[in-house]
């Protein structure tokens, strides 16, 4: 073990080459797995749901036994994240022994379906006994082997026995839990005493399978459960896994972890759910009947925080010498984080973008990947578009439509691009693609120095002021007209005023005018989801 440790801290590693070895790692167990577990009519390998369902699940666990090597061993995150990738290397013991003890189709590696009482006894008898279906032989021993192993590693770092058995036990909980999930679940529902019925149900009463299969697609109800199945508990393990990647690098790297959150923007992110929301509203009609759906909604806007968190690094990236003057608070320029760090947050915001996407629906994937690649040519070479007034008005445009248009598809029953308003449409274009120069108000002298064509660089900033303000209060004054809501005026005319006001004054302040744009924004979609 102290051979291992010593590796593993001096091996040169990256976020790149350590998810290739996780995917190796997995796809391998995978093509292994299919013999011992072999049912007819599962064609497992080129079934991309439960694919990605076992990727996720098995994301999840490996960050969470990251997490308890890093807590209770009280070592590194360079030294826990080598380790753990090696010591994952256990999951190929599984399926290996399962083939040898029982041959073609003789084990079935499952999750757990049991009633409260059955899984509280399974706990305390270590799973029961049964070596057959779910918690199959090879798992069991598995589980022991990954229990020692977590015990020795702590151990060698530590030296405490203490800290050792509860890395140990934290381990068994770890694994338990994760093929229990059904079942803990359930225990939250109704009927919950019969897990498998109880999940059936809450799939019965979701969205999830119209959401995530061509509407001319003809599954029977065996295939339907199977993809609502695989998609509901992708979605369990994918918030799982984002959940302890955040405690892993907030226990791991604190300073950087704080530093990256804090330069996420959180008035754009509450902005774009806004948007989110505006969308569902233009397409509610019956949702959110089921915990399923929840779950899709939350995953979806995640989905959204994470492409839009990858912008970020890649635009401060690229940004670097114009944020020196414009915004020298920005942790790139003030040493709080290195180019190399924000590439690796990079990558993690990738997989997490993709994650949520493909676990909220098929419509999610589309439009959080127009945003995430609107973005991309925006801030990155070798297009940067960014550089070229009103296309990079446009682009910014074409990003909020797609986070509106996602928020539709999501709960709209009908799934044509026809069903979202084209007039709502253009105008939604027209009109980020105008105020959305405001923020380029803040970066003039940045963006003049770097030779970026924005507005306030073309035509000064006091005449910007008054066009981008002047626009919005057009746009303020015909949404009465458009909703045909006469009510809607006052709050309007007030509204207009303000933004006026705010925009342009002498010591101008971006959060002001956007505070008023926002809580106007509020009260439209309260009005809408009134209506």
């Amino acid at each position: 073990m102290e051979k291992l440790r010593l590796y593993a801290r001096s091996v040169p590693i990256t976020f790149e080459s350590w998810i290739i070895s996780f995917a190796a790692i997995v796809l391998i167990r995978t093509l292994f797995e299919q013999f011992p577990n072999f049912q007819l009519g599962h064609y497992v390998l080129i079934d991309l749901p439960t694919i990605v369902h076992y990727g996720a699940s098995y994301l999840a666990i490996i960050v969470t036994l990251m997490i308890i090597l890093l807590f209770f061993g009280k070592t590194n995150i360079q030294e826990v994240s080598v380790i753990g990738i090696f010591g994952f290397l256990v999951i190929w013991i599984a399926p290996v022994i399962d083939f040898m003890a029982g041959g073609v189709g003789g084990y079935l590696i499952s999750y757990f379906f049991i009633p409260a009482m059955e899984l509280l006894w399974r706990f305390a008898t270590f799973f029961g006994g049964n070596i057959d279906f779910g918690i199959t032989l090879g798992i069991q021993i598995e589980t022991v082997l990954g229990i020692l192993f977590c015990f020795f590693y702590v151990y060698t770092a530590t030296k405490k026995v203490s800290r050792s058995l509860l890395a140990a036990f934290a381990f068994y909980c770890l694994i338990f839990s994760i093929f229990a999930l059904p079942s803990l679940i359930a225990l939250f529902l109704p009927g919950g005493e019969s897990p498998m019925p109880a999940l059936v149900d809450s799939i019965a009463s979701s969205h999830i399978v119209p959401n995530n299969m061509h509407p001319n697609s003809s599954l029977n109800n065996t295939g339907l459960v199977d993809l609502a199945f695989n998609k509901t508990m992708f979605g369990v393990n994918t918030i799982i896994a984002i959940v302890a990647s955040m405690l892993f690098f907030f226990l791991g790297t604190r300073k950087k972890f704080i530093a990256l959150i804090k330069n996420s923007r959180p008035e754009r992110i509450f902005h774009f759910f806004l948007l989110f929301a505006l969308g569902t509203a233009l397409g509610y009609q019956t949702w959110f009947t089921s915990w399923i759906d929840i779950q899709s909604y939350v995953l979806a806007f995640t989905s959204f925080i994470a492409a839009w968190m990858f912008s970020v690094c890649q635009n401060d990236i690229h940004d670097e010498n114009i944020d020196a003057i414009s915004n020298p608070d920005r942790p790139l320029v003030a040493k709080e984080l290195s180019r190399g760090d924000l590439e690796a947050a990079s990558g993690i915001f990738l997989l997490f973008t993709f994650l949520c996407a493909y676990a909220a629906s098929h419509y999610t994937v589309f439009f959080v990947f127009m945003f995430l690649f609107v973005y991309f040519i925006y801030s990155n070479p070798p297009l940067r578009l960014k550089r070229f007034v009103i296309l990079n008005s446009f682009l910014v445009s074409l990003a909020c439509l797609s986070v509106i248009m996602a928020g539709f598809f999501l709960v709209s029953p009908d799934k044509t691009i026809v069903a979202f308003p084209a007039g709502f449409l253009i105008a939604i274009i027209i009109f980020f693609t105008a105020v959305s120069n405001i923020r380029d108000i803040k970066d003039a002298e940045g963006d003049r120095a770097a030779g970026i064509k924005t507005l306030p660089v073309l035509l000064g900033v006091g005449r910007s002021k008054k066009i981008i303000a002047g626009v919005i209060i057009f746009f303020f004054i015909l949404i009465p007209w458009y909703f045909r809501a006469s009510f809607l005026f006052v709050p309007s005319l007030v509204a207009s005023l303000l933004t006026w006001y705010f925009i342009n004054q002498k010591d101008y302040k971006e959060w002001k005018g956007f505070a008023v744009y926002m809580a106007y924004l509020i009260f439209i979609i309260a009005v809408i989801f009134s209506k």
